[in-house]
């Protein structure tokens, strides 16, 4: 009996070891801070602009119109020298927004988004400045 009691201990210490093993690897397995947030997240009743495609990257969101979206209190820190790559218009009210080029709604409109809405911009993006809740 002194012989199998010993292949036991031996198993059970090397089972024993490898869990340990198994957990401190866990432990020490790098992950990252934080994740990266799920595409085309908008505030409901929000307009939201994005670095990325697909609604994805830094956003930008407002719920009411801006003529100029580089200052003022609602001012996107990214739009003076960031291409808007997508757009959401995830407003409560059926309401669409067209986006400009230009500040005070001057420029080109770059689209006219309807309520539920998502869109991509094609190439590089746009650089957009302003908005107003209607078309």
């Amino acid at each position: 009996m002194g012989g199998s009691m010993r292949k036991f201990s031996k198993r059970m210490g090397l089972f024993a070891g490898a869990a340990a093993a198994a957990f401190v690897s866990t432990l020490i397995t790098p992950t990252s801070a934080s994740a990266a947030p799920d595409a085309w997240q908008c505030t409901p009743g929000a307009f939201c602009v994005y670095t990325g495609d697909n609604g994805t990257g830094s956003v930008c969101a407002w719920t009411g119109d801006d003529p100029d979206w580089t200052s003022g209190s609602s001012a996107c820190s990214w739009a003076r020298g960031t291409r808007v790559q997508s757009a959401f218009n995830n407003g409560l009210s059926g309401s669409p927004v067209a986006a400009y080029t230009a500040t005070s709604f001057n420029g080109t409109r770059a689209f006219c988004l309807v309520k539920g809405r998502r869109i991509n911009l094609s190439g590089v993006g746009t650089y957009l400045r302003s908005h107003t809740w209607k078309c």
